[in-house]
């Protein structure tokens, strides 16, 4: 009995470890939508259709430090990003379990971006920005 529970004490650890803090489900008025960095290292949803000028909100739900960022260090990052024609790279910086980082996209097109301790699991998304048509009505 002894030898099972000392190979389960592991285990539970483990799961707590990969489950992510509570954050409050409210979103702030200001945000259009929502990105999660989740425990298995995945950006969701992606890819993400959103209109120029949306803000999007990344939350952190994992007991993992996570980035945003479309500034590759090196040429496997490089090969990862897009940044449509006269967009601003951006990089959260470490984003800390439960916290969050906004990013309001104002210039359409696709944006791939990647979390830099993750890059190497694939935690890579893609957002793309749909220009925002004038309404006219025709008589």
């Amino acid at each position: 009995m002894r030898p099972l529970l000392t190979m389960l004490a592991p285990l539970a650890l483990a799961a707590c470890a990969t489950s992510g803090p509570a954050l409050d489900s409210s979103v702030d008025p200001s945000v259009d939508a929502v990105v999660e960095m989740t425990p298995s290292l995945a950006f969701s949803p992606t890819p993400l259709r959103i209109s120029a000028g949306d803000t999007v909100e990344f939350r952190n739900v994992s007991a993992f430090a996570h980035t945003v960022s479309t500034v590759p260090d090196d040429a496997a990052e490089r090969a990862t990003v897009q940044l449509p024609a006269g967009a601003t790279a951006f990089d959260s910086g470490p984003i800390a379990a439960g916290d969050i980082y906004r990013v309001t996209f104002d210039v359409p097109g696709t944006y791939r971006y990647f979390c830099d301790p993750h890059h190497g699991a694939d935690m890579i998304g893609t957002i793309v920005v749909e220009s925002v048509s004038g309404n006219s009505t025709s008589y």
